[in-house]
């Protein structure tokens, strides 16, 4: 039984659009090569020639240097009949490229109804099946040749970058540099050797795959190791003004302190015996005011010590006070109680402490430490009636500390009773390290406790 007219009809179509794909021109003269054909006699591939100096001319890379392209941009009637395979339609696709896709979907489904016509039906599908390979041979010749152009433009474009890269600032940029430098002279020369092969091959499609894989390891891998450096370099400048920073401080503690002193040399300078039992000199000139002998704490304690930090939290909550202890009279200094200081004065810093007390016969005081130290009420007495006292030492730890009664009259202020609740601050972290202390006690009945 003969095949049917419509497939007959079918095959002939398919043979008039192959036909229009392969034709070629018939001119006098030179004969049209594709670029991608296997005889490249002049067509400017990709040197493999790249020194590691850097001091080379980009490598040549016409790709459309061929002596098809010569040939037709010699002989006008050449160039008109090259257009034709290369018509497009207002999509941007060309019409041999389309009908190649229709065919190549349409074929398998008439492979499949061949098979049921007698006699012919085998033939006609080995046929169909003979020129479907052929399609996709040339469809793959296509994309390995367009994958390869993109390849050695690539190549191009990092051996270009690589010539205006400035010069490498150590030696271990220099031997990532060297080993890009031969990872793409490797690449050229394995594109020199695809060129020379079957593009419709397979296994060129991989090695062209290889190629792309490969640059992209080495570019990721130089990304990499260059961060490192530059996290390297940012650790190392960091540390740089880290020190910078710290000699500038040192000289400024250097020249401020030669000021002071000075200043102590022309005027003389008052003694401050902090909380802590340091000492501290401050010119005569900086405490003419109660305001401005504080305004000269916060500057001392500004630093992050320990200590400062204790003292400034104390002093941020005025639980502190001024005194001149001279042994067996302490004279406090207030805003309203202040007069110039004269040099050589020594100014004690104190920690205030609120107690409340049940006792009436005498007066106790429990050290951070542990040891309690009595004083009579009578010394107690006349400290309120004579405004001084004396201070004392801890019998165990030698911690200095003077011990005063809150007046009546004080303790029915709102002021007073909110501040005079007992707040043992022993347990304080770092209250160890404070040395003077000035505890304010009130009489409190046993039905508050």
């Amino acid at each position: 039984m003969p095949p049917p007219l419509q497939v007959k009809d079918f095959v002939k179509d398919l043979g008039k659009v192959f036909a229009v794909r392969l034709m070629r021109p018939k001119k006098n003269g030179p004969r049209q090569r594709s670029s991608t054909t296997t005889d490249h006699n002049g067509d400017g591939s990709i040197h493999a020639q790249i020194p590691s100096a850097f001091a080379f001319p980009s490598p040549t890379l016409s790709l459309n240097s061929s002596p098809a392209h010569s040939a037709s941009s010699r002989e006008p009637g050449l160039e008109s009949s090259t257009n034709v395979p290369s018509a497009r339609h207002s999509g941007g696709v060309s019409l041999a490229r389309e009908a190649s896709d229709m065919a190549q979907l349409a074929l398998p489904l008439v492979q499949a109804v061949t098979g049921a016509i007698p006699l012919v039906g085998a033939p006609m599908q080995a046929a169909i099946g003979g020129l479907l390979t052929g399609l996709q041979a040339i469809d793959r010749r296509n994309q390995n040749q367009a994958d390869l152009n993109s390849l050695i433009s690539r190549l191009d474009r990092l051996s270009r970058e690589l010539c205006n890269a400035s010069p490498a600032s150590d030696p271990v940029e220099q031997f990532r540099r060297d080993s890009f430098v031969r990872m793409l002279q490797d690449t050229s020369a394995q594109v020199t050797t695809l060129r020379e092969r079957c593009l419709a091959s397979t296994s060129v499609t991989q090695a062209i795959a290889g190629c792309f894989v490969k640059i992209d390891r080495y570019l990721a891998e130089y990304l990499w190791s260059s961060q490192m450096q530059s996290q390297r370099d940012i650790h190392e400048v960091l540390v740089i003004l880290q020190r910078e920073r710290e000699d500038r401080q040192n000289l400024l503690m250097t020249i401020e302190s030669l000021v002071t002193r000075r200043q102590c040399s022309v005027g003389g300078c008052v003694t401050l015996i902090d909380a802590t039992g340091h000492q501290h000199s401050i010119s005569v000139n900086f405490c003419t005011s109660f305001e401005q002998f504080n305004e000269m704490l916060k500057v001392l304690f500004k630093c992050n010590s320990v200590e400062a930090r204790i003292q400034r939290r104390y002093m941020e909550s005025e639980q502190y006070d001024l005194c001149i202890d001279e042994g067996t009279q302490v004279t406090q200094l207030t805003s309203n109680k202040w007069s110039r200081l004269e040099a050589g004065a020594k100014v004690v810093m104190r920690i205030i402490i609120q107690q409340g007390t049940t006792s009436f016969s005498g007066v106790s005081y429990r050290c951070s430490c542990g040891a309690v130290n009595p004083l009579s009420v009578r010394s107690i007495i006349y400290s309120l009636e004579r405004q001084a006292s004396s201070s004392i030492d801890c019998r165990e730890c030698g911690r200095r500390f003077q011990i005063s009664r809150v007046s009546s009259r004080e303790q029915r202020s709102p002021s007073t009773r909110s501040s005079s609740t007992d707040s043992d601050h022993t347990t304080d972290p770092g209250m160890d390290l404070i040395r003077n202390f000035h505890i304010q006690q009130s009489e409190v009945r046993e039905g508050a406790f």
